[in-house]
């Protein structure tokens, strides 16, 4: 072969290999977040302008750009139901800055549906065990521990209550006893005390169980609990049972957003609240969340937001529900349980019904709502 040729080569490759290490060292990284008033905006489409770079952000609303070049970096957020944001960066070599692109709700979406109490089915019934468990007297077992414990027995969610000894009775079933105690504890079966005999706890199935309060001593035990005659001396255990609830449908999407929505809407297949004569609504009362237990102890506020397409028969077309954002967990399963019983109002276009996406706001709060109210 030609050495001048391998020679022209060799300077080819070297130039090339230049070339990609001199536009690598030119470019670097952006770390960025999305967030609202209240949190993260997950799905949210990213762009760097002037370029074709775009990413979505994730269910936490964190997104990254690989190879920006260097200098002064505009990057612009959108997202449907929010008023498209932009942020600029100053882009140095060496460095890998991190951004945070704050958007707001476009106006005309949905009031926020507040939560201001824990919704409760047969309330009347449980509202003591809902008051007692906020005094710090015995030891409680709530409806959200419960969904967590993998096993339906019984003596095995007892068992994490210090001084509760179990033993095996023969032939099957367990006996408990208290600190303190040689004898079985007082059950209480929705406030009926069970007193004809020593009661094998593992005949109460979890999954029918909505709370548990326990009291060891005598002194701790509620006036509720006390049946003048001293069988509860040794100890109470109170059992609530499960009221009927619909089973939650998983609904609320927290993988990616369907990336059919934005094309289906730029179709005109459904519309958007500002392209319609009358906007779609929640029917008040059809969802309203049930407070988390334990954030309402804490007094943790919080807020979701969900969107979603309502259909013309005014339901919930549910593979299109994605989350938007929220600031917990707990509050998103309280959300997607309660969007199982939502009806809106339908919207229109002409008096014809349509098809309409919007964004539906779930606010929680803890204080008391006025007996005025």
């Amino acid at each position: 072969m030609d050495p001048r040729a391998i020679l022209s080569a060799a300077v080819g490759i070297a130039t090339a290999l230049f070339s990609v290490e001199a536009s690598a060292q030119s470019r670097g990284a952006i770390n960025g977040t999305v967030r609202d008033s209240a949190g993260a905006v997950a799905f949210a489409e990213v762009s760097v302008a002037g370029s074709d770079a775009t990413v979505v952000t994730d269910e936490n609303g964190r997104f990254r750009f690989t190879g920006v070049p260097f200098g002064t970096v505009e990057l612009k957020a959108r997202r449907l139901g929010y008023t498209p944001a932009t942020q600029l960066v100053q882009f140095s070599k060496g460095t890998e800055p991190v951004v945070e692109i704050l958007m707001s709700a476009a106006p005309g979406y949905l009031p926020p549906v507040e939560v201001r109490e824990p919704r409760q089915v047969f309330e009347s019934r449980l509202r003591g065990f809902k008051e007692r468990s906020t005094k710090g007297v015995g030891h409680f077992i709530t409806r959200e521990r419960l969904e967590k414990v993998s096993s339906y027995r019984f003596s095995d969610i007892i068992r994490e209550v210090p001084g509760v000894r179990l033993r095996t009775l023969r032939g099957g079933g367990s006996n408990v006893t208290l600190r303190g105690a040689n004898c079985a504890p007082l059950v209480f079966v929705d406030g009926f005390p069970a007193s004809a005999g020593v009661v094998d706890l593992d005949m109460f199935d979890l999954g029918m169980v909505e709370g548990i309060e326990v009291y060891s001593g005598l002194a701790s035990i509620p006036a509720e609990f006390v049946t003048g005659r001293g069988i509860e001396r040794c100890g109470v255990i109170a059992i609530w049972s499960k009221p009927f609830r619909p089973k939650p449908k998983r609904i609320v999407q927290q993988a990616a957003r369907s990336p059919a929505l934005d094309s289906i809407v730029s179709e005109m297949s459904i519309f958007t609240v500002d392209q319609v004569d009358t906007p779609a609504s929640l029917i008040v009362g059809s969802a309203v969340p049930q407070y988390p237990d334990s954030l309402r102890r804490e007094g943790i506020d919080g807020r979701v937001v969900v969107e979603l397409v309502v259909n013309t028969d005014g339901n919930l077309d549910t593979a299109s529900v994605n989350l938007v954002s929220s600031t917990h967990q707990l509050f998103t399963d309280a959300v997607q349980q309660s969007l199982a019983t939502a009806k809106f109002r339908v919207a229109t276009v002409r008096s014809r019904p349509v098809r309409q996406v919007l964004q539906v706001p779930f606010v929680f709060k803890t204080e008391k709502v006025s007996q005025n109210h």
